[in-house]
């Protein structure tokens, strides 16, 4: 089964007139539920967690979760940088994506609930780094969903897989002297944030356990879909993780103003089912999405739409 999880507490962030990361997306995306006809599948407003506010602080740090709450209380508009527009309801919508995410896992590593779970939520996290925000990140998510998982008895390799057109710098940042978390990631390159280039594959006990996929600007499905053939099929082959977590970026689309590719929503669809028979082999067909980027209205509706049928798919 597929559960669905989004929150009215993710409409409230305000970044500004003319801002790329808006409420719009959110709406955007439930058109993609809707058009996968998996309205049923929605769960709303699971935005409390008894662990989030330690494991925010266990990934990042109490004074950084705090200078962003002072920051947000003081009415300042930006933090850390003009990418990262911020106003009274940042911190809660970024607890929440937290929170929220603890709890699809929670459902569907320890209470057996439902197999799959992807979540709805604004900000995104993976540019976060562990004390400084980025690229309209404040928490890393993604990040949080990991370490989470690695205190639960029986998961002890967690396996992300991060298709946003931009590389999850603060996610592999946060994890790239470890074994017990590998970071996958498919990105235009050079691109921002700057970072992910092939030679980042970790460092000290991490080293090998970083991998990246750069592609130059204007790349389209065919290429796309050969990385995931070619390289990361073999990389989880390799890796054999207990648990399957993917930053479901879907600003490579070939409509997305930010992107610059030509990634089409049947490709997201393609390399979504690659993991789900992948999360069959090796992680009881579990995997956690999570939405990163996307700023077109259409081509994330659509993209929404063909990932959610691929985990919806296969096992369920």
């Amino acid at each position: 089964m597929l559960s669905i999880y989004t929150a009215s507490a993710f409409y409230r962030p305000d970044t500004g007139v003319g801002h790329p990361e808006t409420s719009a997306r959110l709406d955007a995306a439930m058109e993609g539920v809707r058009r996968a006809g998996l309205d049923d599948r929605v769960l709303r407003d699971v935005t409390t967690h008894p662990d989030a506010g330690r494991i925010i602080a266990k990934v990042h740090s109490p004074e950084y979760e705090q200078e962003l709450e002072d920051a947000c209380r003081a009415g300042f508009r930006l933090f850390h940088s003009l990418d990262n527009p911020i106003s009274s309801a940042t911190p809660a919508a970024a607890k929440g994506a937290v929170a929220t995410s603890l709890a699809a896992a929670d459902a569907i590593w320890s209470a057996g609930e439902t197999k799959r779970a992807f979540i709805i939520a604004r900000p995104p996290g993976h540019h976060a780094e562990q004390v400084e925000a980025m690229g309209f990140c404040f928490y890393n998510t993604i990040a949080c969903v990991a370490d989470y998982l690695r205190e639960k008895p029986g998961i002890e390799r967690v396996f992300i897989f991060d298709f946003d057109v931009h590389h999850g710098n603060g996610t592999q940042h946060l994890f790239e002297e470890r074994e017990d978390v590998f970071y996958a990631s498919l990105h235009r390159f050079p691109f921002y944030p700057g970072t992910g280039d092939s030679t980042e594959i970790g460092v000290g006990r991490g080293r090998g356990f970083t991998k990246n996929i750069p592609f130059g600007e204007g790349t389209g499905d065919a290429d796309y879909l050969r990385a995931v053939e070619e390289q990361i099929v073999s990389t989880v082959e390799a890796y054999q993780p207990n648990a399957i977590l993917i930053s479901a970026g879907f600003d490579a689309h070939r409509r997305d103003p930010l992107g610059g590719m030509r990634v089409s929503e049947h490709a997201f669809g393609e390399l979504t089912r690659r993991m789900v028979e992948l999360a069959e082999r090796y992680s009881g067909g579990r995997i956690l999405s999570l939405l990163e980027g996307g700023y077109d209205m259409e081509g994330l509706a659509a993209s929404v739409a063909e990932h959610l049928l691929a985990l919806a798919a296969t096992g369920t």
